[in-house]
């Protein structure tokens, strides 16, 4: 049966239903009536609440369907279960069997950059739609770098009015812009609530800050002007850790995020931190010193606990990139989000697991980055990849699941953003919800190229799935043609950008 993800149980019995997938179902919830042709409380495709260990129960019989769950989002997972099964034909003979289903992990994400580009609110939208037809139900949304800020905070309106835009991009010379309002979020956090989507935004501190810097200079080391950045790589241009302004300045941000986004979970990045101003910088200097901070790591990890004591007034749970362990004294409330490829690092985080109970996301950036393409990150590898076997026996206690980052330095079209998407970010979506053990690439293939119509109807492009795993000669071209891409887009007096490595 080609339902993705691939579910925990399914008892097949005797018989079929014929189902009309353009008729009407049994439901008060109108994100399900949508799913199909409407709501009619007479239909023989019924979905009611009730009482079952599982996430959902979907039982097929001869004379109808009756999907059975404790609540409402366990009732959406049966209606995309349902659809898939239609195989997009508006007459479909249904075989009775009866779906037992729950998932694996508590957090299935996607992440989109919308600083390095743009996207607008019917593209996130359309994002999250086509997310939730195979059961994500996290949009990590990364609205702050050096290349914009996409937010508007009424606080500090300079975020918006100069941090949202630059000059050009690469060199192009074209100016490139834009912010969400307040109501604007709503639209995009509200639209995700009702398909069972919470927002995770990303503010990334102390590094990755220069579109702030450029807003409010006073909030750097130097005080000095400079301008959101339009080049890609890691640059230095960052936030001071000695000046009171930039924590006070924060609190100002989070207050406003708070309100706009009411997922429990927040991300404070703290990857690639570009030290070089704090080393030279006295009011940092001042910090190292009455801390008494043995490296430059620690003043790090001074700031990044100061600013999560911070964000705990606003009821939220810190994530952090997995740098944010370097220090060796990050708060213990913080989760962890795995995305670099370093046995050290690998390490940091299993030892996180065991001795402080951490928890983590696994994010590893070979083979889950969404930016490289399918010659770099194949669809077979991303599916194969097991969320526990890196960080050792043991470790799958501290995971909390499973995201697929999708960065937008060179991605600046809707299109080539679904196709970097799909259909790769289903095999992450199928980790993270299906049981361990049950992994067959071919089954999963097989399955997939029959959910894909899901897609087609909403317009979204994605990449053949025979394109999806090319052969050692166009993968090496593929490398090649990537990495010249991204040398053109690192900024040359900046450090090389991390990616191309």
């Amino acid at each position: 049966m080609n339902i993705l993800p691939k579910p925990f149980r399914i008892e097949v019995s005797e018989g079929s239903f014929a189902f009309r997938a353009d008729g009407k179902v049994a439901t008060d919830l109108p994100v399900i009536a949508s799913l199909f042709g409407g709501a009619d409380a007479g239909s023989a495709v019924k979905f009611v609440k009730g009482e079952t260990e599982w996430d959902y129960v979907l039982r097929i019989t001869s004379k109808g369907v009756t999907a059975t769950a404790r609540d409402d989002e366990g009732l959406f997972h049966a209606a995309v279960t349902l659809l898939q099964l239609t195989g997009g034909s508006l007459e479909a003979d249904l075989p009775a069997c009866t779906v037992y289903d729950k998932p694996r992990f508590g957090y299935r994400a996607g992440m989109i950059d919308v600083c390095r580009h743009f996207y607008g609110v019917e593209t996130v939208k359309k994002l999250i739609d086509t997310m939730a037809l195979f059961k994500f139900n996290h949009l990590h949304f990364h609205v702050s770098d050096d290349q914009g800020f996409r937010l508007r905070i009424d606080a500090l309106p300079k975020l918006h009015q100069i941090g949202s835009e630059r000059k050009g991009t690469c060199g192009d010379g074209k100016p490139h812009g834009g912010y969400y309002t307040k109501a604007q979020i709503k639209e995009i956090v509200d639209y995700a609530a009702e398909r069972y989507i919470e927002i995770v935004p990303e503010i990334d501190l102390p590094g990755h800050t220069r579109a702030i810097v450029a807003a409010y200079p006073e909030l750097s080391c130097s005080g000095k002007p400079t301008e959101v950045a339009s080049w890609f790589g890691i640059h230095s241009k960052i936030l001071c850790t000695g000046k009171e302004g930039v924590y006070e300045a924060l609190d100002k941000i989070f207050a406003e995020m708070a309100q706009m986004f009411p997922c429990k979970l927040f991300h404070l990045g703290g990857d690639e931190v570009a030290k070089l101003e704090w080393a030279k910088c006295p009011d940092c200097a001042a910090v190292y010193r009455r801390e008494g901070l043995k490296n430059l790591e620690e003043l790090q990890g001074y700031f990044t606990n100061r600013v999560i004591n911070m964000l705990k007034k606003y009821d939220k749970t810190p994530v952090l990139w997995n740098e944010a362990l370097n220090s060796g004294m990050l708060d213990k409330s913080a989760a962890v989000q795995y995305w670099t490829t370093d046995r050290p690092s690998a390490e940091r985080v299993t030892k996180a697991i065991a001795e402080d109970g951490r928890k983590v996301i696994m994010s590893r950036c070979n083979p889950y980055y969404l930016d490289y393409p399918c010659g770099m990150h194949s669809l077979k590898a991303m599916y194969k990849l097991e969320p526990a076997d890196e960080l050792g026996e043991g470790s799958e206690k501290g995971i909390l699941g499973v995201e697929c980052p999708l960065w937008t330095e060179h991605i600046a079209q809707e299109k080539e953003l679904f196709e970097h998407f799909y259909p790769r970010a289903l095999a992450v979506a199928e980790t993270g919800w299906s049981p361990k053990g049950v992994k067959d690439y071919a089954d999963f293939e097989e399955r997939l190229k029959g959910v894909l119509f899901l897609l087609d109807r909403r317009g979204v492009p994605y990449v053949p799935v025979a394109e999806c795993n090319p052969g050692k000669i166009k993968s090496a071209l593929s490398a090649a043609a990537f990495g010249m891409k991204m040398q053109r887009g690192c900024d040359p007096t900046s450090a090389r950008n991390w990616r191309s490595m």
